[in-house]
């Protein structure tokens, strides 16, 4: 009579997470692992500690899956961000700049004295102006 095949245990320090959530496919970046679900149902090893919080924290998005010998993730890097996004993001913290914290700006990153007397629309405007030239800094 044959023994029936032991299931391998998962590797150390990784547990196999479901996922179970609403989407059709789903990437982590709340946690920051960036580990890709193809689909609901599918299982990847996720870091205990991470996916022990995943579990806790989302049990309607998640829960501890079967192990079925898949290979444990490489470490995934975070999408780069390109110039373009990082403009868009200075501009949105230029608008959120007042009068003090537009003219401290434009001193400290481009050595220009910005008068304070001109309206806060103007500086920003200044600003912006210096962004264009200079580059973000």
């Amino acid at each position: 009579m044959a023994r029936p095949k032991k299931q391998d245990a998962a590797p150390a320090g990784f547990l196999p997470v479901e996922y179970i959530g609403p989407r059709a496919q789903y990437t982590d970046g709340m946690y920051g692992t960036y580990i890709h679900w193809a689909e609901v149902g599918a299982v990847q090893l996720v870091p205990e500690a991470i996916a022990q919080k995943m579990v806790t924290n989302n049990k309607d998005v998640w829960r501890i899956g079967e192990y079925s010998g898949e290979s444990t993730p490489d470490a995934q890097e975070k999408p780069d961000t390109t110039e373009a996004d990082n403009r868009q993001e200075l501009d949105t913290v230029i608008q959120t700049m007042d009068k003090v914290a537009l003219e401290g700006y434009a001193r400290i990153n481009f050595g220009q004295e910005l008068d304070r007397r001109q309206s806060v629309d103007t500086l920003r405007q200044k600003v912006k102006m210096l962004v264009d030239q200079y580059g973000v800094s």
